[in-house]
């Protein structure tokens, strides 16, 4: 049953103060109490928004994936082809903190039955499947301005791009101490990669 929502703000609130837990315990060890705790609210006020614990979590990560949507939007802001391209790359690679705890809190749910049904849900418009769509754009868009050859396929292209952004993503395992070096190895390879593809014929 839908509940009225009094307090937006206090709804956000406790959204990500479960979305700290997740990516410094994980799913499992993220209660609704610790969640209230965190929130600086009672057990109460969290189920005053939420049903249970299954609807926090989609609520966790839908604001994940808010928070990387965000990040790209706004890095891409006023660019376009490769520019884009280059943007959207480092915007999702773990390089700084909050990054790193967007990578974990996915990481988190993966596997997770509850996270595929959501994904399902909402569709190529949320998530993986709007980032994914951008990309497939940006490529166009390079290719349409020739920054890159006509013979290349944005759509196997931006596949490429989230493969080579989700292994430099992983190299940094969860540990800050990586990202320094993780974002020395990511540039020279993005850069590259961006490089070979321009050039080819």
């Amino acid at each position: 049953m839908a509940r009225q929502i009094r307090d937006p703000e206090s709804r956000r609130r406790v959204i990500a103060a479960a979305w700290r837990l997740v990516a410094g315990q994980g799913v499992h060890a993220t209660t609704m109490r610790a969640i209230a705790t965190e929130a600086g609210v009672t057990t109460g006020s969290v189920t005053h928004y939420f049903e249970d614990k299954a609807e926090v979590m989609a609520s966790v990560l839908r604001y994940n994936n808010k928070l990387a949507a965000n990040r790209v939007l706004e890095a891409a802001a006023g660019k376009s082809g490769l520019k884009v391209i280059d943007s959207y790359a480092k915007a999702m690679l773990p390089l700084d903190e909050e990054r790193l705890k967007s990578w974990t809190v996915w990481l988190a749910f993966w596997g997770q039955h509850d996270a595929h049904r959501l994904v399902t849900r909402e569709g190529a418009a949320a998530g993986y499947g709007a980032m994914s769509g951008w990309l497939v754009q940006a490529f166009a868009d390079a290719v349409a301005a020739g920054e890159l050859p006509d013979t290349v396929d944005p759509r196997y292209e931006s596949d490429r791009m989230q493969v080579l952004i989700g292994g430099l993503g992983l190299m940094a395992g969860g540990a800050p101490q990586l990202l320094g070096d993780v974002r020395r190895r990511s540039r020279k390879m993005l850069a590259e990669h961006l490089a070979t593809l321009a050039a080819k014929s």
